[in-house]
């Protein structure tokens, strides 16, 4: 009897070493484009080989693409992609500890504003990752995605005694120079809040500070870093919260740091090292770390 050889893969469904990596930064990051990637994963210039891995992913199933809704009816719509059910389980299969209640997060009615936010927020932290990469004197020892940090929302009171969900954007803990910890929370600011809104998440953040953080994370150390759209968007944050630490307390202040999210505040040199950023009742731009020796 001829016995038949066992089927192999066809080479072109073999994923390579690249491909793992976009994986498993689609699954701590949820939701990336095709620059995302390429910011994470590949040399600048390198956008159109970014677009060609992340087409055969989801040629091949592992992933899913949909467009960023348009937020006007001109204009083309960018690709965004997040894991399929098939590729959650072949990082699962890869001995990456997927929590039970992860599922693939596309939805086909996920609007503008809630793609864009994620975005948002993925352009900071992944700034951040990439600062751990190229520069020996900083680590980023921790990190969490907005999804991780409404698993685990905080319950805070504010200085009325109101109780309040804190839900942070984002959250990482850099290492300087191996003993110095600098942590922040992020706050990403798509203009769409009105003022009683943001005041309100204001509060909860500084009611944060008085236990329910140290207690979770084992640190006092915290910057609320706050992203938006532009300059004028900018000032009016500045304002609400300037007015909302007038009643709070003015000392607690510092907490805070605000920024436009520019192109060029992408760069980590720029982002971390370069004075773009404004505390309330200070009109001089700081850093949001100082430079290691």
């Amino acid at each position: 009897m001829v016995m038949k050889a066992p089927s192999k893969r066809p080479f072109f469904q073999i994923l390579g070493v690249s491909d793992e990596a976009i994986l498993e930064g689609l699954y701590r990051y949820r939701y990336l484009t095709s620059k995302a990637v390429c910011r994470l994963f590949f040399k600048p210039g390198c956008l159109v080989y970014a677009q060609t891995k992340l087409k055969r992913l989801a040629d091949l199933g592992y992933a899913r693409r949909c467009f960023l809704p348009r937020a006007t009816q001109h204009g083309s719509a960018p690709s965004v992609y997040c894991l399929s059910r098939k590729g959650l389980k072949h990082i699962a299969a890869r001995g990456i500890d997927v929590p039970s209640r992860y599922q693939p997060v596309h939805q086909p009615s996920s609007s503008y504003l809630f793609l864009s936010h994620t975005l948002m927020v993925n352009d900071v932290l992944i700034t951040a990752e990439l600062l751990d990469r190229t520069s020996d004197a900083v680590t980023l020892q921790i990190m969490h995605h907005e999804f991780d940090l409404k698993r685990t929302p905080f319950y805070v009171q504010d200085d009325s005694g109101e109780r309040l969900v804190v839900i942070p954007d984002g959250y990482f803990d850099l290492r300087i120079s191996g003993h110095y910890q600098a942590c922040f929370a992020l706050e990403a600011d798509r203009a769409t809040e009105e003022q009683k809104k943001f005041r309100r998440k204001v509060g909860g953040l500084i009611g944060l500070t008085k236990g329910a953080y140290q207690e979770r994370f084992g640190t006092s150390s915290l910057t609320v870093a706050v992203v938006t759209t532009d300059e004028h968007r900018l000032a009016q944050l500045r304002q609400w919260t300037e007015a909302e630490l007038e009643k709070l307390g003015r000392d607690r202040g510092d907490l805070f740091r605000f920024a436009v999210l520019s192109e060029d505040l992408l760069l980590p040199e720029v982002m971390f090292f370069a004075p773009r950023w404004y505390r309330p009742f200070d009109s001089s731009a700081v850093t949001l770390l100082e430079r290691p020796a």
